[in-house]
């Protein structure tokens, strides 16, 4: 569910879904809150109903209502896990269904690579869970290292009541979903956070009607707000959403396409500065775009330029494969013997083995197997 309320002394934006997915995108939450900001607002309502997801998106959507000028409430109408807790910091108050909860745990992903790279990617787990104590021991009044035990590894469950005893919220008010099956935190530890969401969400989110209700979907505002120009106001509603999903998937592919064109400009420099072969291209820009420019950015600074490798090549006494007699190779590499005397680069293995070796890790990276 994504919906924009303007209101005569608040607006109220009320998005449920994966932090990160089609709803609660933070691209989605940027172009409403300046759509907001702009009609002169002071007060936004939001609403949120999320099991977690993306920690950047997350980031994002904290700073846009953090940055706010004006007040911001924040109502968790069923729960508010993962990514999703963290979000509920960014609010000058912080409200709670009586039925509802938040989850707190430590940021968590999954990757693949070398050593190094899962040291990185280790490091920007540890920089993020940081953040996220700052941001709790913030809203709290606990030091950073009271509320370490909620980034040991598991997940913590508090209900509405226990929100307000440890201060992530300032109160609780009549739930919106009256129907749900009570639950106990421990059931809904057990549940898991998706599971619990489903059970909410499969009552909050709004059911299509044929009247012009307030309720009804916005079309028009949704057309002109993302720029829609394949449908009109006289479509669906799930044309509507369709068109929107297409527009962000276009916005996202576009990104992707800028983030992938950096990354190679930033390998390419990283060859004509000696400090990468060509061949080693490909699994470089697949790194950068796991990792991200910034990370590939930090690693390739790391990177020395080899020494020059002919300094350590002995002068063959004559020339080979047609080269002319006494030319001087000093400053040949692997290329150059390939090209001019490819037959003296064979008998190099056996007549000058360590030549050969240097020839071929600063063409190759690694060592000769002879």
């Amino acid at each position: 569910m994504f919906k924009l309320e303007k209101l005569t002394a608040k607006a109220v934006l009320t998005i449920y879904g994966y932090v990160g997915g089609s709803y609660m995108d933070f691209r989605a939450v940027s172009n409403a809150i300046n759509e907001i900001t702009k009609a002169g607002y002071a007060k936004l309502d939001f609403r949120i109903h999320t099991y977690g997801g993306s920690v950047i998106d997350g980031n994002m959507i904290y700073n846009f209502l953090a940055s706010f000028k004006g007040e911001v409430d924040i109502y968790i109408d069923g729960v508010a896990a993962s990514m999703g807790s963290i979000i509920t910091m960014a609010g000058t108050r912080v409200h709670i269904a009586e039925n509802g909860f938040i989850m707190i745990h430590a940021p968590s992903g999954g990757g693949h690579g070398n050593a190094k790279d899962f040291e990185q990617y280790a490091k920007l787990l540890r920089s993020m869970e940081k953040n996220f104590k700052a941001k709790l021991a913030e809203r709290t009044g606990k030091t950073p290292e009271e509320v370490d035990e909620w980034m040991d590894g598991t997940d913590y469950w508090f209900d509405a009541d226990e929100c307000i005893a440890l201060g992530l919220v300032n109160d609780k008010f009549s739930a919106k979903v009256k129907d749900i099956e009570s639950l106990e935190k421990g059931q809904a530890a057990d549940l898991g956070a998706k599971a619990v969401y489903d059970r909410f969400a499969a009552l909050t989110v709004e059911k299509p009607i044929n009247n012009k209700s307030k309720s009804q979907m916005d079309k028009k505002d949704l057309i002109a707000r993302y720029g829609l120009t394949s449908v009109t106001a006289e479509s669906t509603d799930e044309q509507v959403l369709a068109a929107i999903d297409a527009k962000m998937k276009a916005k996202d592919d576009a990104a992707a396409a800028e983030r992938k064109k950096a990354i190679v400009a930033a390998v390419d420099g990283a060859i004509t500065a000696g400090k990468l072969t060509k061949e080693q291209k490909d699994g470089y820009v697949a790194r950068g775009e796991k990792l991200g420019l910034e990370d590939l950015n930090a690693i390739l600074g790391d990177i020395q330029k080899p020494d020059s490798i002919s300094k350590h090549i002995k002068t063959p006494g004559a020339g080979g494969s047609g080269t002319p007699k006494g030319e001087k190779r000093d400053d040949w590499t692997w290329d150059d013997y390939q090209a001019k005397a490819s037959e003296d680069l064979e008998a190099m293995a056996a007549k000058d083995p360590d030549t050969f070796k240097a020839l071929y890790k600063a063409k190759y990276g690694v060592e000769p197997e002879l």
